[in-house]
């Protein structure tokens, strides 16, 4: 199964800044895990406490969604075909199972 072939190709110009946005939204929303330990340390509320580290904790699957809405769908099918083609020159030597 040849995956490109009924999916457009695009080049790093066409997605353009919506990718660097979308980028950033994935990696910057780790930042929040280590964020959690200085929520608990503070004097607020038990149960805000509760519900800002919860965010805070949910902040990463959730950005995952709003960087693929911000990409759109140039972005998804760039990344995709390049994650695809290091996997497939990673795994091209190696047997099948």
């Amino acid at each position: 199964m040849v995956i490109g072939a009924t999916e457009p190709g695009f080049t790093a110009e066409q997605v353009g800044w919506r990718f660097t946005l979308g980028a950033i939204l994935l990696v910057g929303a780790y930042v929040a895990w280590p964020m959690i330990p200085l929520v608990m340390a503070t004097d607020l509320d038990p149960g805000l406490k509760a519900a800002i580290s919860g965010v805070l904790g949910a902040t990463p699957f959730m950005s995952k969604f709003l960087a693929i809405a911000v990409m759109g769908r140039p972005a998804y099918y760039f990344l995709k075909r390049k994650v695809y083609m290091r996997l497939r020159r990673r795994f091209a030597g190696s047997p099948a199972e």
